[in-house]
């Protein structure tokens, strides 16, 4: 006599699969929410305009208008001002002075600089940094102190 196995798969394992594309719809906007609505690159010309990419993005947003920056943005690619990727970023913090800075570790030297924050504006459709520096600028922003 043969012992008949499931054509798809265990009862449970459909149960669980049926619960989470339930709950799909949910988790989705939950996580549509965890970044501010974008701002229009247009109310932010001088940073568009230091930008040298063919493509600028349409929305951008400010570091600091993202809600737990240092954990939900961290470890994400930071692009320069042409769009090539030189680093990735690690925190937001403030230095003596009072200045706010993007704590970014570079690709190819992986050294830890600081740059200001109205340097860098958060892209959400594609998940990425854009600095408005270029990687010459970068390349020579000494560690210890912010650049700008």
């Amino acid at each position: 006599m043969t012992t008949r196995k499931p054509v798809l798969c265990s009862a449970a394992s459909l149960l669980l699969c049926s619960t989470i594309i339930a709950a799909a719809p949910a988790l989705a906007q939950q996580i549509g929410t965890t970044f501010p609505q974008a701002q229009n690159i247009e109310g932010d010309l001088d940073f568009a305009d230091r930008l040298l990419m063919p493509n600028i993005p349409a929305t951008l947003v400010r570091l600091e208008d993202v809600a737990d920056a240092n954990d939900e943005l961290f470890n994400m690619p930071v692009t320069d001002a042409a769009g090539y990727r030189v680093g990735h970023f690690r925190r937001v913090e403030t230095k003596e002075p009072g200045d706010v800075v993007a704590v970014i570790t570079l690709n190819d030297s992986r050294r830890t600089i600081a740059v200001l924050v109205d340097h860098v504006r958060f892209h959400p459709e594609s998940r990425r940094i854009i600095a408005d520096l270029t990687t010459h600028e970068f390349d020579v922003t000494p560690a210890e102190f912010p650049s700008g």
